[in-house]
């Protein structure tokens, strides 16, 4: 029994010691980080912080990792990464301070109501915070602009969707129009070639009638000289003719 006893104890020692160790690698990662942001140094001193964070996360490793993003202008990292902070955070004093930085990096964004929001979580831990409360109206201030630019450029939208609305209609209307013109135009060329054909066997039919007095004049004609021919052809026989002489 005393022998397990001390095997378990001598478990809980390795163990303690190994956290120790860990422990102390994180602080000295973020000493590292600290002195590399003090120097503007920000990517090196993110790689400090993310190492302390994988050693031994905590509240000052979250929230410096968090400084560290910001401060190269990468600002939805930052913001979820002081929701991490916020979340280890023991007292009010940090959750103020989490919450005023993560205002700022929304407030960089333009998410201006979710930095509002955050602006609004740090007061509830401090609520006398001056700088807190300005950046508080700054970011409604800009909340109404933006919703009145939106505002703005929905209404643009609107009316050019109205105007081109109208614009298709107005050329509905005219191709209709087009249509009506061809369609009146085919009938009144339909109606003018009726109108020909009629003509056309008007004159045919002229032509016919003409044709057949033509032709009874010419056969009348032709019988006048027929009966002169045979007249003339009369005379000459009978004058050729010799006369029986009696004997």
């Amino acid at each position: 029994m005393n022998y397990r006893l001390i095997l378990i104890l001598g478990a809980s020692f390795i163990l303690l010691t190994s956290l120790n160790l860990s422990a102390q690698s994180s602080h000295k990662s973020l000493r590292n980080g600290d002195m590399l942001y003090g120097f503007g140094k920000f990517q090196e001193a993110e790689t400090e912080y993310r190492r302390a964070e994988s050693q031994k996360s905590s509240v000052k490793s979250s929230y410096n990792l968090g400084n560290a993003l910001i401060q190269q202008e990468r600002y939805e990292e930052a913001a979820k990464k002081y929701e991490d902070a916020a979340a280890k955070a023991t007292n009010d004093a940090e959750r103020s301070d989490i919450y005023y930085n993560q205002g700022n990096a929304l407030y960089k964004k333009q998410q201006y109501q979710e930095s509002i929001n955050a602006y609004k979580k740090s007061l509830k831990y401090n609520p006398n915070d001056t700088t807190t409360k300005e950046n508080l109206a700054l970011a409604r201030q800009q909340l109404r602009q933006q919703q009145q630019q939106q505002n703005k450029e929905n209404q643009q939208k609107k009316d050019q969707n109205k105007d081109n609305s109208e614009q298709n209609q107005q050329n509905k209307d005219q191709n209709s129009n087009n249509e009506q013109d061809k369609k009146e135009q085919d009938q009144q060329q339909n109606n003018d070639n009726q109108n020909d054909n009629k003509d056309g066997q008007n004159e045919k039919s002229d032509g016919k009638e003409m044709s057949k007095s033509d032709a009874q004049k010419l056969l009348e004609i032709m019988d006048n000289e027929e009966k002169k021919v045979q007249q003339k052809m009369r005379r000459v026989d009978g004058k050729g003719k010799k006369v029986k002489k009696d004997w």
